[in-house]
């Protein structure tokens, strides 16, 4: 691996930077684990519950893929259950990761600040769910950076990330909002970066493998690749922020319920206050 310098110099002038084999089999092999058991459990009509490896097979993708188109709020649920499960806080928090972090974010381990952990389970052919073009600053509201982990080979029908070249060295687009959140749509499906700023740029290709850790900074233009396979293609993400920066905005982890979750258990959401 590359000394604090340089790994700092790539980062600065590409946007990004790869750990290569940075990322345990085990701690892979973890997540994907909670994944299925969250699966079978969601559908004990399952055909694959007695298989010890089910992601290996292609039917395996098919049959979640059909769960999701038929069962959206189970996969909702799914998705947000395995999104805060200890598997992904171990990976996430992993030492060597956020040794990196500290790196280029140009701070101690022990001034990280971290969210938005989650597992994204992008489905073959997805329109609805795939992101545009879009920076994460945008909605972080810090800079920082994102950490992006393949848990599964990234090929190219498969999708992997596109970047717009050092588009992060222009900083913030600033873009106007009217509209509320909505849970059931991602906001990042849609681009709401001006074409005359996206074709200011080069797009490049990031070469992420299995293993490897992708950290970028929040105001690189970035998407998703098409998934053309026939597998799911599973990630895992957060946002890596300087505590100790005077650029940085203090804030409360959110706890967002599943509200589909909250209505079959007979809860009411709780009052933000």
């Amino acid at each position: 691996m590359e000394n604090h310098k340089q790994i700092l110099k790539k980062f600065e002038d590409d946007g990004f930077y790869v750990a290569k084999n940075i990322v345990k089999e085990n701690q892979i092999t973890n997540i994907l684990e909670n994944v299925c058991k969250v699966y079978l459990k969601k559908n004990p009509s399952s055909k694959f519950l007695k298989e010890k490896k089910p992601l290996n097979n292609d039917l395996f993708h098919e049959e979640i893929k059909k769960f999701r188109d038929e069962n959206s709020n189970e996969f909702s649920e799914m998705y947000d259950s395995c999104c805060s499960s200890i598997p992904v806080i171990q990976l996430v928090t992993d030492k060597r990761i956020s040794e990196i972090a500290a790196i280029l974010l140009r701070c101690k381990r022990t001034e990280l600040s971290q969210f938005g952990n989650m597992v994204r389970m992008d489905t073959p052919n997805d329109v609805r769910n795939k992101t545009a073009w879009h920076q994460e600053m945008q909605f972080t509201r810090n800079p920082g950076l994102v950490l992006w982990i393949p848990l599964v080979e990234i090929t190219n029908d498969i999708g992997p990330l596109h970047v717009l070249e050092k588009s992060h060295l222009d900083g913030e687009i600033i873009i106007e909002r009217n509209e509320n959140r909505d849970y059931t749509t991602s906001r990042v499906s849609k681009c709401e970066i001006p074409e005359k700023v996206l074709e200011k740029y080069d797009e490049k290709v990031i070469e992420v493998n299995k293993g490897d850790a992708l950290f970028f900074d929040t105001k690189l233009i970035h998407s998703s690749g098409d998934n053309t396979s026939k597998r799911i293609r599973l990630t895992c993400q957060l946002r890596f922020l300087n505590s100790v920066s005077n650029e940085f905005a203090a804030f409360r982890p959110d706890i967002t319920y599943n509200p589909y979750s909250m209505k079959k258990l007979g809860r009411k959401l709780p009052l933000h206050v």
